[in-house]
């Protein structure tokens, strides 16, 4: 009798599909302190005017784009409430998640990516949601241990859905120096919930550092590292497999072009096929 064919192999990836420059899309987390460049670098994707970038802003911080902004590149959709005990802004972003999910299943998905800026006050209007489940509250009206898990719960469901839009898609975030219980040494991990600190950078193919140093003439350079090692080890690039590509670190030139994300897919795909089509 013969067996009957299984429909999961049917999805295994041909050649054809593997070349598809569709399948070319940035997901990836920009890691830094402030004013390390995190939100001008993540606005380096492809884009054009018929298919700009969408920058949702948590932190109303968007005026550091302004020139894409006024160019008609960017389209920026500001989340951010002056209230910090309001969950108004997390309810926003998840009705946002829906209205783009709907436009992706529509096909007529109108941006070439999305960019959540940032991540840190993601969490705090995520654990203000989960405020409002229950109204037990720690000493001086802080979370209870019942608050914790809805948070992480509601951030892991939000980013996860996000990153898996057909376009590319950035979330930029902070980091923590946090000491290694088992050894002492110091080690870097993103600035969110405990268990989510060493979950997080495994959602992303694209994991960079975000830095600034000032140059002997005086001039602030921007730079990505990408690939980690020892207290930034969880530093990586799916792109820059065995640093065949580019070495690090990776200098953001907001005054040349190509700069950040298309730099690096030209680098990766060539001048003529890197990126996605973003017409």
């Amino acid at each position: 009798m013969p067996l009957k064919k299984s429909p999961i192999l049917d999805k295994i990836m041909t050649e054809e599909q593997s070349k598809d420059t569709s399948l070319r899309l940035i997901k990836a987390a920009l890691m830094g302190p402030s004013r390390s460049g995190k939100t001008a670098s993540s606005v380096t994707l492809p884009k054009t005017e018929e298919k700009p970038l969408l920058l949702v802003d948590y932190d109303d911080r968007w005026e550091t784009v302004r020139d894409e902004v006024e160019a008609g590149l960017v389209k920026v959709l500001k989340l951010f409430d002056p209230d910090p005990s309001s969950p108004k802004a997390w309810n926003e972003g998840e009705d946002l998640r829906k209205e783009l999910w709907a436009l992706a299943r529509s096909g007529e998905f109108p941006y070439s990516g999305v960019i959540e800026d940032g991540l840190s006050m993601m969490a705090r209007i995520a654990m203000n949601s989960a405020l409002t489940l229950d109204n037990k509250r720690g000493l001086g009206g802080s979370p209870a241990k019942q608050h914790w898990m809805p948070q992480i719960q509601y951030l892991a469901k939000h980013i996860n859905s996000m990153r898996m839009l057909p376009c590319h898609y950035i979330l930029n975030t902070h980091f923590d120096m946090l000491t290694d219980e088992s050894d002492g040494k110091i080690k870097i991990l993103p600035k969110i919930t405990k268990s989510l600190r060493t979950e997080l950078p495994s959602w992303f193919n694209e994991t960079y550092r975000c830095y600034r140093e000032k140059g002997k003439e005086g001039k602030i350079h921007y730079y990505w590292e990408t690939g980690g090692t020892g207290k930034y080890d969880f530093f990586k690039s799916t792109l820059n497999n065995r640093q065949k590509f580019w070495k690090d670190p990776i200098e953001i030139d907001f005054d040349s072009s190509p700069v950040g994300f298309e730099k690096l897919l030209e680098l990766r795909f060539g001048k003529e096929k890197g990126g996605t089509d973003a017409k």
